[in-house]
């Protein structure tokens, strides 16, 4: 799915009325009614006698709102509209959603009324839902009296909070808060999502995203090149390998996982339990020999390779050899994690990889092998992805990572090769591709901070590419998902006690959601 910018947005809504493909009046009904169906689902089907308040501001958004409202009350709710506009100085568009509401002689109050914050107040009290319609993307500077203490009194007040296109207050860019937010629950997005709801701190006071399709011409959006995509739910999906159901173990893709040491020996238990859950058909771990006997116990349906190593427990360059030999066997490498930093075994990263013609994905101490040396990877045999975070992709590029993230997006775009997928770890995961495109990961949480979550990641991308070599690019983007949505699955239920190995556990769950294709939008939280 696109992701854009409101300036983006709204040319793509100025072609689409201007060019005579949908009148303005009717995106906004489409848009209104398609926000209404998900406040019905969310309310399991009954909205007889539940209060509902309406915020509406004088704009488009405001209008979106008048027309929820009358979807609403023709259904039995018990409809409030609050409005913020001086003697209803709406917008044309608006006007006439709000002389389709009129007839069903709505409680409707003007914020100019005397009494009518107390009005409110008592309102947001015993409401159900509020909506929010204020200004959506229509605003980009601080918010002002009186809509300072009406945002304010929402936020203090209101049990769930539903946001319409943007959280009032909120940039639709930058993700930025202002001076005072609205903080939703959920925000329904209009036409296509907005970079500011997928980037902290914005997305914190977006909660959950819905984006209401209302019907922009295909034409129009692909003549604008956008060349941002979100990841999401149904872009995930359209990237997940079909299984033939007579498809045995060596047909559903074989990993060759080569992580760990002494030191790091958890690094290659988290890349294998994840790959294990990634439904790769055949995992095998290659670590040193000492460490063997512990992926054995802990993951017995992983092959286990007892390789040399040094006196310091790493992996040791007589290793080689046998890294070839199972190379010859497998159809993609996930190699990195835990490996240690010691110069043989960066020499002996170096060697096989530049002559490996499988797709491998390198993390870690695999990346720290080729610091300051990142066009080297591009003269590799095969397709590589890499995973790394700021710190990391600033040794591989040889420049401060605090330089790279002051032009994040520029400097992904820079690095991609034709044979590098490059995934960059952050809040939110981004991930550049030869195709030129810049994909934003959808989901993920906070608590997921904590070490050994990028070796999950790792196995999980890794067990999707052995069962897809021919789509790095799509494989990288449906493991980024599914480690994310993992990831929110257990932060959610463990909160700040989560640990990496709790993401392998919820692995499924992303999975489930993926196979679940008609989903309902669930319940409010």
């Amino acid at each position: 799915m696109h992701l854009v910018s409101t300036a983006q947005m709204r040319e793509i809504d100025r072609r689409t009325i201007d060019g005579g493909h949908v009148p303005g009046p009717e995106l906004m009904e489409r848009a209104g009614r398609g926000i209404f169906e998900l406040i019905r689902r969310r309310f399991g089907g009954r909205l007889e006698g539940r209060p509902i308040v309406l915020v509406c501001g004088k704009g488009n958004n405001g209008g979106d709102g008048f027309v929820i409202a009358r979807h609403l009350m023709e259904h039995g709710a018990e409809v409030a509209v609050y409005v913020l506009a001086e003697d209803m100085n709406l917008s044309p568009d608006a006007k006439k959603a709000l002389h389709r509401l009129i007839p069903l002689h709505p409680s409707l109050t003007k914020f100019s009324d005397p009494k009518a914050m107390e009005s409110f107040a008592a309102r947001l009290g015993g409401a159900e839902l509020v909506v929010d319609c204020l200004f959506g993307t229509g605003i980009d500077a601080d918010l002002r009296e009186p809509a300072l203490d009406i945002v304010g009194m929402m936020n203090e007040r209101a049990a769930r909070i539903l946001s319409v296109d943007v959280p009032s207050g909120l940039s639709g860019d930058a993700g930025a808060p202002r001076r005072e937010t609205v903080r939703a629950q959920v925000t329904a997005t209009v036409g296509l999502p907005k970079l500011g709801l997928y980037y902290y701190p914005g997305c914190e006071a977006a909660g959950e995203v819905h984006c209401i399709d209302i019907g922009f011409p295909a034409d129009i959006i692909d003549a604008m090149a956008l060349e941002r995509r979100l990841v999401d739910e149904t872009g995930a999906r359209e990237c997940l390998p079909l299984h033939e159901p007579t498809g045995h173990k060596y047909r559903r893709g074989s990993l060759l996982i080569v992580a760990g040491s002494r030191r790091y020996g958890g690094a290659a238990l988290l890349t294998a339990g994840a790959a294990l859950r990634g439904g790769a058909g055949m995992v095998y771990v290659g670590v040193p020999a000492s460490l063997a006997p512990l992926v054995q116990a802990r993951w017995p349906s992983a092959v286990t390779l007892s390789l040399p190593e040094d006196k310091d427990g790493a992996l040791a360059p007589s290793a080689l050899e046998p890294l070839r030999e199972q190379a010859a066997r497998v159809d993609a490498v996930a190699l990195g994690p835990g490996l240690g930093r010691g110069e043989e075994t960066l020499g002996l990263v170096r060697s096989w990889l530049s002559e490996l013609e499988l797709p491998a994905i390198l993390d870690a101490d695999a990346l720290f092998a080729y610091r300051e040396a990142y066009d080297e990877l591009s003269a590799h045999p095969a397709p590589r992805i890499l995973t790394p975070h700021s710190g990391e992709l600033g040794a591989l590029l040889g420049r401060p990572a605090a330089e790279l993230e002051a032009a994040r997006e520029e400097t992904l775009r820079a690095a991609v090769r034709d044979s590098v997928v490059l995934l960059h770890k952050g809040a939110p995961t981004e991930v550049a591709g030869p195709d030129g495109l810049l994909y934003t990961i959808a989901g993920g949480h906070p608590h997921m901070a904590r070490g050994g979550t990028g070796d999950v990641l790792t196995g999980l991308i890794g067990s999707l590419l052995a069962q897809r070599p021919d789509r790095p690019l799509d494989m990288t983007l449906l493991g980024a998902w599914a480690h994310a949505e993992a990831g929110l699955r257990a932060s959610l239920d463990l909160g700040r006690g989560l640990q990496s190995e709790d993401i392998i556990a919820a692995i499924p769950e992303a999975w489930r959601r993926l196979e679940e294709e008609d989903r309902d939008p669930g319940r409010w939280p």
